[in-house]
């Protein structure tokens, strides 16, 4: 089913005739002229082997990968008051129901000060990459390890023991334990690019400056619509800007990521907000003439519970990507990322050994801009891992983007 479903979207895309899509009949309305803004963006990828033989390298807590998927979403803001608008964008991935992966209300307290307010669905605070909000603005198909990539821990469950842990390195597409929710499910991502938060958060912006600070429901690797565990999450980051071609990040966030089906097992031990996920990222961009070079580290620690001891294990993960694009020509051009995702290790019967399995990737790929609304990529992934069913993974991919 799901190639018949490509396939239909491509004869979609290619039907599309976006450059029209932003011609207004005249008979609309000066104040939806003025107070109405509306886009939208269509992609679908394929790669050459299923999810089950590529060993879920690129799985998503959509359940599909990210190289095999199709994606609508419509982005509309609308001006209520010259300082007051609501921006939403409503998505569906795989043509199922759409969802609204952003909805909020921005508003600017002072005319003469850059201090905006957001509440609701809002943008990311964390990171660098989850911040391109369009499928164009990622140079390659795959996504990030650090933003993508399922780890063995739960939210909803626990192992009863550290070699429990160790046993279920690599299956983050699918994993259970043996306390608390007991069924087979994802794990989590160190954090979600694919979900924003829900809370409120303040953008200020003087200069080559800017800084947002957040305080919302559930964590980076987990964002929520409603609390569950009676704690919130706050994050933070700023970049310098200092001329076109540079800018520096950095952003840290700190949560309670437990969920509170798990509070009957820690009775006589820490309170369900103890067990936090805490993560500090950094990243640099810069461009020169063709070139276009991105870098991005994530350190993460989450703070699980011991159950055999009743202590805490201290789990951690280290993230890092360079990646690189470079235009041949007018329209095209050629894009790099390699990247590595480690973790700490613990004391086990065996040894010490690593809670989950390191990740490397690589990915090389091309992009082409057939028409000024129409992009072609194509890339080559390289996945290698030192634990789990499958070990490594070799695929191409293909994608088509549109938007208006």
């Amino acid at each position: 089913m799901f190639p018949r479903r490509w396939l239909a979207a491509c004869l979609l895309l290619a039907c599309a005739t976006p450059a029209t899509a932003q011609d207004e009949p005249a008979s609309d309305s000066s104040w939806l002229r003025d107070r109405v803004r509306v886009s939208g963006e269509a992609s679908a990828s394929m790669s050459t082997i299923d999810a089950e033989r590529e060993g879920w390298f690129n799985y998503s807590d959509y359940d599909v990968s990210s190289v095999r998927t199709v994606r609508l979403s419509l982005v509309g803001e609308v001006q209520l008051a010259p300082r007051v608008a609501v921006l939403g964008e409503f998505r569906t991935v795989q043509f199922e129901r759409p969802e609204a992966y952003a909805l909020y209300l921005r508003v600017r307290p002072f005319a003469s000060i850059p201090l905006d307010v957001h509440a609701g669905r809002v943008p990311p605070t964390f990171g660098s990459f989850p911040r391109r909000l369009y499928v164009a603005d990622n140079p390659l198909i795959g996504l990030p390890l650090a933003y993508q990539y399922l780890t063995s821990l739960r939210a909803d469950a626990l192992p009863a023991t550290a070699e429990e842990l160790v046993q279920a390195s690599g299956r983050g597409w699918l994993v259970n334990y043996s306390q608390g929710n007991t069924e087979a499910e994802a794990g989590l991502p160190i954090a979600n690019a694919l979900r924003w938060d829900t809370g409120v958060q303040v953008r200020w912006q003087p200069q080559a400056v800017t800084v947002w600070g957040a305080v919302t429901q559930g964590t980076i690797g987990d964002p929520r619509l409603s609390d569950d565990n009676g704690g919130a999450q706050l994050s933070s980051r700023v970049v310098y800007a200092p001329h076109p071609a540079i800018a520096i990040g950095a952003s840290v966030a700190s949560g309670s990521y437990l969920r509170a089906s798990l509070e009957p097992l820690l009775a006589g031990s820490r309170s369900l907000r103890a067990f936090r996920q805490d993560a500090f990222g950094a990243d640099l961009e810069l461009s020169y003439d063709r070139w276009l070079v991105r870098g991005e580290a994530v350190w993460n620690r989450w703070q699980q519970p011991a159950l055999e001891t009743g202590g805490v294990r201290r789990l951690g993960a280290r993230a890092g990507m360079i990646e690189s694009r470079y235009r041949l020509w007018p329209g095209l051009y050629a894009a790099a990322r390699l990247e590595h995702l480690g973790f700490s290790r613990l004391t086990t019967r065996d040894g010490l050994l690593p809670w989950d399995a390191p990740v490397s990737r690589g990915e090389l790929g091309l992009g082409w801009s057939v028409h000024r609304h129409v992009l072609l990529k194509a890339s080559w992934q390289r996945n290698r891992r030192s634990g789990g069913r499958i070990r490594g993974a070799d695929l191409g991919a293909v994608q088509v983007v549109t938007w208006f």
